[in-house]
């Protein structure tokens, strides 16, 4: 038999060498030979979460939080609040603002004083497009001072500049037009230069088909209007390259500290038959955008896809920009979130923010046969 003191050594020298994969599985050989063991557990839910596997994350926490319960020593009491808070990060990771909030509040239920649970609390809030009940909290965090002086000085910027954009009543338009203007910008000096050199921007992938002629290729199991543009191709040897393969979060001019995390700012009622938020992080070459309906339904993903094809192949072929020039480059598979929601993922390219005023023209017919009830541009959780 292993000794899990040995094997938890051995995966925190993973860690230290920043190799999540190798302290997971350390991990889970000490938990076989320990499984009480709450710091295991809670060491093992942490690198579940920076692996990118959230679901596993949340599973494990709730396992810790029974062993904690059951335990009601001095160490479950030490670990609980940590297990709690990366049930959070878990929630947050699978799109379950509500389950993160209750882990918060679990938390400040006996630590009021708790600064990450608080911030946190805050900061999800304002990305759910709460404002008010965000700011409050983050109001609370800042009366109590027991974080460290940068994070509160940090917290009393952002808490200021979300109230400024409020009081200052600047459109959420403006991130969207941010957003695109610098990724453009940044896509323009790059895709210049190689031009210079023989590179072609934008050009879509195409294959011969059986017959031998020339057609748009989409991935494997994509439908048909999913095509795919590369950023940039050398037409020489068919390499591809991409400008930037990072989510550009820009910061609007004035307004800096907005960019440090999601806060959700909604578009003038009149504007439109449903609500519209944009978050402060809306990068343009990693456009999410999440469609929620009033009404439970059989298949939500079914209901949007033909707007959304319909939209992504006119983006496509350049109806946001031209012929040459401004088209969107790619999509992933529209993923249901709930009965009732969906998100979408796309590349738009250097296509124009008009591209935004279309898709919502398009779901405003679809609200009239299936009520939407609100679309986020970017970062952030669905309010409602």
């Amino acid at each position: 038999m292993a000794d899990a003191g040995a094997l938890a050594d051995k995966a925190m020298e993973a860690l230290r060498g920043d190799d999540p994969m190798k302290a997971a599985q350390a991990l889970q050989a000490a938990l076989a030979e320990d499984p009480e063991r709450l710091d295991f557990i809670h060491a093992l839910a942490v690198t579940e979460l920076r692996l990118g596997e959230p679901q596993s994350a949340h599973a494990l926490t709730m396992q810790g939080e029974q062993v904690a319960r059951a335990k009601a020593d001095e160490q479950a009491g030490m670990l609980l609040p940590q297990l709690l808070l990366a049930r959070a990060a878990a929630c947050e990771d699978l799109q379950d603002p509500a389950g993160a909030q209750a882990a918060f509040d679990q938390i400040l239920a006996h630590e009021p004083e708790n600064p990450r649970a608080r911030q946190g609390l805050g900061h999800l809030l304002l990305g759910w497009g709460r404002t008010d009940d965000g700011l409050a909290a983050l109001d609370v965090y800042l009366e109590q001072e027991v974080d460290e002086q940068d994070f509160l000085d940090a917290t009393a910027a952002f808490s200021e500049q979300v109230r400024a954009f409020v009081q200052g009543d600047i459109h959420p338009v403006e991130l969207l037009n941010a957003h695109r203007g610098s990724y453009v910008e940044f896509f323009d000096h790059h895709a210049n230069r190689l031009e210079g050199e023989g590179w072609i921007a934008e050009a879509a992938r195409m294959h011969r088909d059986d017959d031998g002629n020339v057609v748009l290729s989409v991935p494997e199991g994509a439908p048909e209007w999913a095509g795919v543009r590369v950023d940039v191709v050398n037409p020489e040897t068919g390499q591809p390259g991409r400008v930037g393969d990072q989510p550009m979060v820009v910061a609007l001019a004035d307004y800096e500290a907005l960019a440090q995390a999601p806060v959700l700012f909604q578009m003038p009622a009149r504007d439109h038959d449903f609500a519209v938020w944009v978050s402060t992080q809306v990068p343009w070459n990693h456009l999410r955008v999440q469609i929620s309906f009033h009404d439970d339904l059989d298949d939500p993903v079914a209901a949007v896809v033909p707007v959304i094809g319909d939209w992504y192949r006119a983006g496509f072929d350049g109806a946001f920009g031209s012929e040459k020039r401004g088209r969107f480059h790619e999509i992933d598979d529209v993923l249901p979130l709930s009965k009732r929601s969906v998100l979408v993922h796309l590349d738009a390219g250097r296509s124009e923010v008009r591209a935004v005023d279309d898709l919502l023209k398009r779901l405003s017919v679809l609200h009239a046969s299936q009520p939407v009830a609100a679309v986020v541009f970017g970062r952030g959780y669905l309010p409602g």
